[in-house]
């Protein structure tokens, strides 16, 4: 993929904004159930809905990649799911329609040190292979390759970008958490009653599909399917929270590999040059 500085601005700062508004959604699904009055909820679903339609016709004059029309297809389904929801829920009362928010896996936490430390031993474990492999692959750090944010965030890094650093990561990891793994593992386990060893496997292959589309790599692919699969299971056996840190630990690993491998090439070029 070819790295061009403002369409990686642009991608982080849609990014920002659809992932704040894919947790208020799930806040609005959360609560709406226990709002007297339901024209709050219809309303914040009904500007959800408009904003990102009219943002999707702003970005047809613009190239739109496949992540995005993805995000921009799960934007759009969200609030009109959650608005005939609340009608439908508010005039009859299906059991096949309406999918409560207690689906959602991972929302009850297992605080037990032993598999913590079980678990993040393992990432640490992947975290040494992605090392290795950034050692072994040198190429794949050259100009205009690898994932563009990670490139974007480590040339000329400023007090600006830090920040934006601060609120892009952990934004990003909570809601590929809660996205990836717990909505979609909960209502494929809710849905279909398939077991959990395949909804996991079908729920990383996922994940490791829509990452090629920002790296073109398929190391990139093996590495989030793998972490997918490590983060599936800390999910299922100790909630949320915990895969959402394993996830921002591992972002911020990969981009401090990705910081000393270009210092180490423009050393190296350096010294070519001499």
């Amino acid at each position: 993929m070819i790295y061009i500085e403002n369409q990686t601005k642009r991608r982080i700062k849609n990014s920002i904004v659809y992932n704040s508004i894919i947790i208020l959604v799930f806040l609005i699904w959360f609560s709406y159930s226990m709002l007297a009055n339901l024209l709050i909820p219809i309303l914040i679903c009904l500007i959800i809905l408009s904003f990102v339609i009219i943002n999707f016709l702003i970005d047809q004059k613009q190239e739109i990649s496949f992540k995005e029309q993805i995000i921009y297809l799960f934007l759009i389904f969200l609030p009109v799911y959650l608005f005939i929801n609340i009608i439908v829920s508010y005039y009859v009362n299906p059991t096949f329609f309406i999918i409560p928010f207690e689906i959602l896996a991972g929302i009850k936490h297992n605080h037990n040190i032993i598999l913590i430390f079980f678990y993040f031993s393992i990432v640490l474990l992947k975290l040494i292979g992605v090392k290795i492999y950034f050692v072994k692959n040198v190429k794949f750090l050259e100009e205009g390759r690898g994932d563009e944010i990670f490139q974007y965030f480590t040339r000329n890094l400023t007090y600006k970008k830090v920040l934006i650093l601060i609120i892009l990561f952990p934004l990003v990891a909570f809601v590929e958490e809660l996205i990836y793994r717990s909505f979609l593992l909960g209502v494929i386990i809710y849905v279909t009653n398939w077991n959990y060893t395949i909804s996991i496997i079908f729920i990383s292959i996922i994940f490791g599909m829509v990452h090629y589309f920002t790296s073109h790599n398929w190391g990139h692919v093996f590495s989030t399917l793998l972490s997918s699969i490590i983060y599936s299971l800390a999910l299922i056996q100790l909630g949320l929270l915990y895969p959402w840190m394993f996830h921002l630990l591992t972002n911020a690993f990969v981009l401090l590999f990705y910081y000393q491998a270009k210092k180490n090439n423009r050393i190296k070029s350096l010294d070519d040059s001499k």
